[in-house]
C-alpha cells in the first residue's frame, strides 16, 4: 500500500482517499496557473489528471490568480481553492507540466506520483542565466527599435538600456517583488539609462541633436504579451473572470510603465520621441526587418523561460508570419486584417508543429505574436495624450487595441479551425 501523503487539509492523510486525490488534481492546475498558461489549459490538464486518479468528476472556476475545485469520489464531495505561489510566465515549465497530464494512463495513477513529478519539475533552475536573459531583453528591444525606424545609434543605445534594465526587473522578480512597483522601478532606471546614454555624449559634442526615436523601445520588455493574448484567448472561450482579470493586470502594467517612462522624459526636459523613416529599399528591408523579428522572438521567448527548441521554433513561425504581415500592410491592407491573417498563419504552424514534436501550442504561438503588439504605439499614445495631444493620442491607441485584438482573434480562428474541444461549448470536467 502506498504510504499517506500529508497534506495541509489532510493531516494525517489516508493513501488515495478523496482528499489527497483531489489535492494532486489542483496541484496540477496550480502549476500551470502559475507559469501562466490560459484557464482552459488549466482546466484540462486538471480534468485529465482527476480522471487518472480514479474521481468521479472534478469542475473548477479558473480566475488569474485561483483556482476554486470541487472533486466527487463514490457519493462524496469535496471543494478547495487553491493559489499558486506567484504568477509569471514559464514555458518550461508549462511544457513539462503539460507532457506530464498528457503522458497520463486513463487510470490506475496515485497522488503520490503526481506529487514527485511535479516536484521535480518546480524544482527546476531556470534554463537561462541571468546575463543571458537580460541580453535577450535588449536585442529583442533593439529588434523592436529597428521594427520601429530608429537607427543605428539609437538601436545600441536601446540595447544597452534594454539589458540593463532587465537585469535588474529579473533581481526583484527573483525576490517576488510586487509586479507593479517592479515594472515601476525598471522603466524609471531603463528610460534614465537611456536619457544618459544620449544626453551625456551630446554634452560632450559627439553627438548632434536627436536620438530620442530608440526611448519607447527601450521598454518594450515590460509590455505583458503573454497575459495580454492568453487573456483575449480565455475571453473567447467565455472564461470571463480568468479574461478581465488578466486583461485588468496587462493594462496595469502598461499604464504603470508608460507613466514612468512619460515621467522620467518630462523630468529629463524631453519633449518628443518621434522617429524618422530609414528610407531602405524593399529588397533590403524586408530581409533586415525578418532577421529583426527573428531575433527579437526568440529574445522574449528566452525572457518567457523557453527551451532552444521552442524558443527558435517560435522565432522561425513568426519570422515568416510577420513578414507575410509587413508584406499585406505595404500593399494597402489595414494593420489590423494584416495582423489577423498572420496570426492565423502562426495559429496553424503551432497546431502542427506541436502535433509533430508535442510542444504546447501556446509556448510557441504566444511569443510569436508578442513582436506584433503594437508596445510602441501604445506608449505614444499615452506620452501624446499627456502632452494634450488629444486627437492623435484616442487614433494611437484605437489602432493599438484593435491590432492586439485582432492579434489574439487570429490565433482564436486557428484554435476553432483546429480543435474540436474549442468549437464546443462545454467546459473540462
Amino acid at each position: 500500500m502506498d504510504e499517506p501523503v500529508t497534506t495541509s487539509t489532510s493531516p494525517v492523510g489516508v493513501a488515495d482517499s478523496l482528499t489527497i486525490r483531489s489535492e494532486a488534481a489542483a496541484a496540477v492546475g496550480a502549476t500551470l496557473l502559475g507559469a501562466g498558461i490560459a484557464s482552459y489549459r488549466v482546466r484540462w490538464a486538471m480534468s485529465r489528471t482527476a480522471r487518472a486518479l480514479g474521481l468521479d468528476s472534478f469542475a473548477s472556476i479558473v480566475t488569474y490568480t485561483d483556482i476554486t475545485a470541487t472533486a466527487t469520489l463514490g457519493g462524496r464531495y469535496r471543494t478547495r481553492i487553491t493559489q499558486p505561489e506567484h504568477v509569471g510566465v514559464d514555458v518550461d515549465r508549462i511544457h513539462r507540466t503539460q507532457r506530464l497530464v498528457e503522458t497520463l494512463p486513463a487510470t490506475g495513477v496515485t497522488a503520490a506520483e503526481i506529487f514527485e513529478s511535479l516536484a521535480r519539475i518546480r524544482a527546476r533552475k531556470p534554463l537561462h542565466s541571468r546575463p543571458v536573459n537580460a541580453l535577450a531583453a535588449g536585442f529583442a528591444c533593439a529588434a523592436f527599435a529597428f521594427l520601429n525606424q530608429a537607427g543605428p545609434i539609437e538601436i545600441l543605445i536601446v540595447l544597452l538600456a534594454a539589458t540593463l534594465g532587465q537585469a535588474l526587473r529579473r533581481t526583484l522578480q527573483l525576490r517576488h517583488w510586487n509586479h507593479l512597483l517592479v515594472t515601476l522601478i525598471a522603466a524609471v532606471v531603463t528610460g534614465g539609462i537611456y536619457l544618459a546614454a544620449v544626453g551625456i555624449p551630446q554634452a560632450l559634442g559627439w553627438l548632434g541633436p536627436g536620438y530620442m526615436g530608440g526611448y519607447l523601445a527601450a521598454v518594450l520588455f515590460l509590455i505583458p504579451g503573454f497575459p495580454l493574448i492568453t487573456g483575449l484567448l480565455d475571453m473567447v472561450r467565455s472564461d470571463f473572470a480568468a479574461g478581465l482579470q488578466r486583461l485588468a493586470y496587462a493594462t496595469m502594467i502598461i499604464v504603470g510603465a508608460a507613466s514612468a517612462l512619460w515621467t522620467v522624459g518630462l523630468a529629463a526636459g524631453v519633449e518628443s520621441f518621434s522617429v524618422g523613416t530609414l528610407g531602405l529599399p524593399l529588397a533590403l528591408e524586408l530581409p533586415l526587418r525578418a532577421l529583426a523579428t527573428f531575433i527579437g522572438v526568440l529574445g522574449f521567448a528566452i525572457i518567457f523561460n523557453s527551451p532552444w527548441r521552442i524558443a527558435l521554433t517560435a522565432a522561425a513561425v513568426s519570422m515568416v508570419a510577420n513578414t507575410v504581415r509587413f508584406l499585406l500592410t505595404e500593399g494597402g491592407v489595414p494593420v489590423q486584417i494584416a495582423t489577423l491573417a498572420a496570426t492565423v498563419l502562426v495559429g496553424l504552424a503551432a497546431y502542427m508543429i506541436a502535433r509533430r514534436v508535442h510542444f504546447p501550442r501556446t509556448s510557441m504561438s504566444v511569443p510569436a505574436v508578442v513582436i506584433m503588439i503594437p508596445g510602441y504605439s501604445l506608449y505614444s499614445a499615452f506620452a501624446l495624450l499627456n502632452a494634450g495631444n488629444l486627437i492623435t493620442s484616442v487614433q494611437l491607441a484605437q489602432e493599438s487595441v484593435q491590432t492586439i485584438i485582432a492579434a489574439a482573434f487570429g490565433l482564436a480562428l486557428a484554435h476553432l479551425a483546429t480543435s474540436p474541444a474549442w468549437r464546443r461549448a462545454v467546459h473540462p470536467s
